[in-house]
């Protein structure tokens, strides 16, 4: 067994509707949110360089290697999420026209009367009218291959501190020849991390994770930012839909499926490392973090049963 006070410094490869948001809730928690850093480009411009390399834990949403690249720590471990594609496309459908409905102070009006038919239509009508491409479209391969130069974003750089009223994402509309690079890219990626998990098998997954970092697995994880949609964690979307439409989202994310696929075999090779020799790394900073949240509701009871107020008198504040 191999002991640390804290967890070694991890990055989170977090890929849209794969479950990182829950995963990332949990990693969060763990580690301690003053230890945690969002690479999201507005984040960015809080930081140069040097003062990027401080956290333990990183997670950037959506945004590829690139960051990886951007912070230079050859210690960091890396891990991510895929899903099914036709799975995952089908729950960034839904993801999007409730995102645009419920926030759409987050996109320019441009965007939101161009994809306004996909907001009032069915998928159905949204996937064979090739609507929300950027999204519905190898977004897996795309923001896992994908190169940028991001030392812009940074305090000081030409867009430190820019707002961008419509995410920022890599482009979907690519030349053959680009995409075999982004795939390429992406396949490598994969084969250089630490844990590649899979949605559909999501416990066995954090299992891994939790071993990697020395963390406590939950016994249960309660799911975040779940559609609204799926009713089970076991409902499948592709049992719900035409079969015109699943041949349309299947062609649309060729190389999602090999990725995918690639993947599925990573999975299978470190889970049946993992049965058979678990690393059994301990880390003891986050099991006292993890102990010490969950108690502080119990002693604030405790404290007010015995008469005693958590709160000081206003003169004393």
């Amino acid at each position: 067994m191999t002991i640390h006070i804290e967890p070694p410094s991890a990055y989170f490869m977090h890929v849209p509707k794969t479950g990182g948001v829950t995963l990332t809730q949990w990693l969060r928690e763990s580690y301690g949110q003053r230890h945690c850093v969002d690479l999201g480009l507005p984040q960015l411009g809080r930081f140069t360089s040097a003062e990027l390399k401080q956290f333990h834990c990183y997670y950037p949403f959506h945004h590829g290697r690139s960051l990886f690249d951007l912070v230079g720590r050859v210690d960091l471990l890396t891990f991510t999420l895929l899903r099914e594609p036709v799975e995952r496309a089908v729950s960034e459908f839904y993801h999007q026209r409730r995102l645009a409905s419920e926030r759409p102070q987050r996109f320019d009006a441009a965007y939101l009367q161009e994809i306004r038919p996909a907001l009032e239509g069915t998928i159905k009508a949204c996937v064979l009218r090739d609507l929300l491409p950027q999204y519905l479209s190898n977004r897996q391969t795309r923001v896992l291959g994908q190169r940028a130069d991001y030392t812009v974003f940074l305090k000081g750089g030409e867009f430190s501190g820019h707002s961008f009223a419509q995410p920022f994402e890599p482009a979907w509309q690519i030349d053959p020849s680009d995409l075999a690079l982004l795939t390429a890219n992406a396949h490598t990626w994969l084969d250089e991390m630490a844990v590649v998990g899979l949605t559909e098998h999501y416990d066995k997954s954090v299992l891994m994770i939790a071993d990697l970092l020395g963390l406590p697995a939950p016994a249960a994880i309660a799911r975040a930012n779940v559609n609204p949609q799926r009713s089970s964690p076991a409902m499948r979307y592709r049992d719900q839909l035409p079969p015109d439409v699943t041949a349309r989202l299947e062609e649309l994310n060729r190389c999602d499926q090999e990725l995918y696929a690639h993947a599925t075999d990573l999975f299978e090779q470190q889970w049946a490392r993992f049965r058979a020799r678990p690393q059994r790394t301990y880390s003891i900073a986050p099991r006292l973090r993890i102990v010490l949240k969950r108690a502080k509701p119990g002693l604030k009871r405790w404290l007010s049963r015995i008469g005693y107020d958590a709160k000081p008198p206003k003169g004393d504040r």
